[in-house]
């Protein structure tokens, strides 16, 4: 672990981590700073500079060796211990958001909630919880306009697509996926996973041995 980085730093590497998995599933083997930038929508100054800040170059003709940068950013921001993480009063979370918006003299109001399976009827107080199934139908009758979108990595392209065609304009996006919809939807990116890798790094900067 390298101890001295800055925060944005941390974050930003853990979200080229988690491209650089997917492309090397797709069996790519190097990428320039400029192809990582654009799949991040971020300058390619910033990714240059990290990646030096981890002492990790590339070939000026091929870019950067897809596993070694891997590699790289491992052993710069994870320690070398298991950190557990526990997921606690998430629904809680949830209902408290839907309570404050919805009992508080604010512009925003919780009308619906969606889940893949049975529709269990009232998921918070005063808010009806329907299938998947039904969303694009809600959506509208609701004249609903933003989403918060929080589902497994498999459904996330087929769930943004019915909430853009629905006619929703913004969406709060909780997953760990790029979400591929029209540039004239405002998206709103809250990486858990990032959080938390960042969470760890800064945690053990100071105890975990250095490189």
């Amino acid at each position: 672990m390298i101890n001295n980085l800055p925060g944005n730093t941390v974050e930003r590497l853990s979200n080229y981590r988690r491209i650089l998995f997917n492309l090397e599933n797709e069996e790519k083997t190097h990428i320039h700073s400029h192809q990582l930038a654009h799949l991040l929508r971020i300058n390619p100054a910033h990714v240059r500079r990290d990646l030096m800040l981890i002492g990790f170059s590339g070939d000026i003709h091929k870019g950067y060796e897809i596993s070694k940068l891997i590699k790289s950013i491992g052993k710069a921001i994870d320690c070398v211990h298991v950190q557990k993480v526990a997921f606690v009063g998430v629904g809680d979370l949830g209902r408290a958001v839907a309570d404050f918006f919805n009992h508080q003299n604010t512009k925003l109001q919780v009308a619906a909630t969606f889940r893949i399976g049975q529709e269990p009827g009232l998921q918070f107080p005063d808010v009806k919880c329907y299938n998947i199934s039904r969303m694009k139908e809600i959506i509208r009758q609701e004249n609903i306009e933003l989403c918060v979108l929080a589902v497994p990595h498999s459904f996330v392209n087929d769930v943004s697509k019915i909430i853009v065609d629905a006619g929703v304009k913004g969406i709060l996006n909780f997953t760990s996926s790029r979400l591929k919809v029209p540039k004239e939807i405002y998206v709103e990116h809250y990486d858990m996973i990032s959080k938390l890798e960042k969470l760890a790094y800064f945690t053990n900067k100071d105890t975990c041995p250095g490189i």
